[in-house]
């Protein structure tokens, strides 16, 4: 009886063994989370923009992650798709759930030889690409460009579109084999822009022939990009791990890695993402915010050595900001502060903290002429335990507080245009609102209209303006719906009348950059 009882006692400790009892299934777990996970997840399992897995920062178990990973999480980034299961094994979703719930997160480095090991030229002669666009469209500057994720971070459909934003038809596509997160234009040569991919790759895009002509991985994930005002370099800020590496423009060629730590508002010696990074017509610096130590760093490219003058205790938790249009102000949203702090670049010190709404998240800002007043025009991203939403205003002169505007649920990204009635602002969040517009009257600062988008998502629409500013692009999500071909599409309004002109089937639509607005802000318009 007691052998017998022995025996059932270990089928049934193998039963319940880890599957990660070899060394051989821990880096087969590792591997299948860096092709598959780290992208959204992060390369160190930490958290990027999809939540942290791994065993200290998720309460999922092991058959709540192998159902996630077959079924989605609606309405997030990562929704329910049929290709999992093809992409993915019995055997394989069951290491990936032990590695998960059993595993600490992992510590990465990626140094500067690493990252000048990583580089690749796909196009070795510069010189014979075409001297114009090879398609048609009536200015390089009607270029409207949408980050298309793909459903599953990478592969194919992980790529940049290109659209006139005259005729809204596309012009082109480049593929960047994981999602694409922001995208900048070189300030002089306009057939140069600058990808950045949320595995860390930045991509050097030839506009005229529509192809990837260098890439180079800065780190290992990591969405912060700029381009210098004088053309000459290339800035990206990492998430994992910590840095931020200046690269020459033309080359890709790594230059300098900054590691970004700094004295937290709490005398706390902590490491920081880079929240944002810009580039400003006022001078040729580089402006970084580091989101967890509160500091902004301004990195003068023209002095020897490219000196650091930190800014410290300008709040808690920075994230996103936009400049003055002449580039001396920076203002840059402090999540946890509510507020945004205003730094004057040419002293090197915060001149104003401006109330804002709940938890702030800026954008890529949006600033209007109302008369003789510029104001500045915050979103309010916050949802959980914000008791009402906002959109700020505040004047960009003085950086008083002009006036709260109710809206109906969180926002993230306002638009406007000089030639456009109205400021855009996008209802995001997981509540009922989530797939609207509003649209505030620029001399009335009242919200006039609403308007529902087909789709949703829990991050933003991303609304911009084309260059003449008579249409407006939205991106949008659908909420997991296996009944539609694409995850998305590109939606196209009327700025003025708000009618829908065009929708286009796209695959996880995500940010719009008009090349106008990129240009405007590098040469101070």
């Amino acid at each position: 009886m007691s052998g017998t009882l022995t025996r059932l006692a270990a089928l049934a400790a193998l039963a319940i063994a880890p599957a990660l009892a070899t060394g051989q299934d821990f880096t087969r777990a590792e591997q299948l989370f860096t092709q598959h996970c780290a992208v959204c997840h992060g390369a160190d399992r930490g958290g990027y923009i999809g939540p942290a897995l791994n065993r200290d920062d998720t309460r999922l178990s092991r058959a709540d992650v192998a159902k996630i990973i077959l079924g989605g999480s609606p309405p997030t980034l990562m929704p329910q798709h049929p290709s999992w299961r093809g992409a993915l094994s019995g055997k394989d979703r069951e290491l990936l759930a032990e590695l998960i719930t059993t595993q600490p997160r992992r510590t990465l480095g990626w140094s500067i030889d690493e990252a000048r090991q990583s580089l690749q030229v796909l196009v070795k002669d510069e010189s014979r690409l075409p001297a114009k666009p090879k398609y048609r469209i009536d200015h390089i500057d009607d270029l409207m460009a949408v980050m298309s994720r793909s459903r599953q971070g990478a592969g194919n459909e992980a790529k940049v579109l290109f659209f006139d934003g005259r005729t809204h038809r596309q012009v082109g596509e480049v593929a960047t084999g994981f999602a694409p997160h922001l995208m900048d234009f070189h300030p002089t040569e306009p057939r140069w822009a600058y990808v950045r991919d949320d595995a860390g790759w930045v991509h050097k895009i030839d506009l005229y022939s529509m192809q990837t002509v260098r890439k180079v991985r800065a780190g290992l994930n990591g969405t912060s990009l700029a381009i210098s005002r004088d053309g000459r370099y290339v800035a990206a800020g990492s998430y994992v791990p910590h840095t931020m590496v200046i690269l020459d423009a033309a080359t890709l060629e790594p230059v300098r890695q900054i590691d970004l730590s700094g004295i937290d508002p709490d005398g706390k010696q902590v490491e920081a993402d880079a929240g944002i990074i810009l580039s400003t017509p006022f001078a040729n610096y580089f402006v970084v915010a580091l989101e967890q130590a509160g500091q902004v760093w301004i990195i003068d490219l023209d002095r020897p050595g490219m000196p650091i003058t930190p800014i410290a205790n300008v709040g808690r938790h920075l994230h996103d900001g936009f400049l003055s249009p002449d580039g001396r102000h920076f203002v840059v949203s402090s999540y946890d502060d509510h507020l945004n702090a205003v730094i004057d670049l040419a002293e090197a010190r915060i001149v104003r903290k401006i109330p804002a709404g709940c938890q702030p998240h800026l954008g890529s800002g949006a600033v209007v002429r109302v008369g003789e007043r510029l104001l500045g025009i915050g979103t309010n991203i916050g949802e959980a335990d914000c008791k009402s939403f906002e959109v700020t205003v505040f004047d960009m002169n003085t950086f008083e507080l002009v006036k709260r505007i109710p809206v109906i649920g969180p926002t993230e990204s306002p638009a406007a245009h000089p030639d456009a009635p109205y400021i855009v602002v996008d209802i995001v969040g997981t509540g009922p609102n989530a797939s609207k517009l509003q649209f505030i009257d620029k001399e009335s600062l009242e919200v006039v209209r609403t308007i529902e988008v087909e789709g949703t998502l829990s991050h933003s629409h991303f609304p911009e303006y084309t260059a003449r500013g008579d249409f407006f692009y939205v991106s949008a999500r659908y909420r997991g719906d296996r009944s539609h071909s694409a995850a998305g599409r590109l939606a196209v309004f009327d700025s003025r009348t708000l009618r829908q002109v065009k929708s286009i089937a796209l695959d996880v639509p995500a940010g719009v950059f008009s090349r106008t607005r990129a240009r405007a802000v590098a040469v101070g318009l």
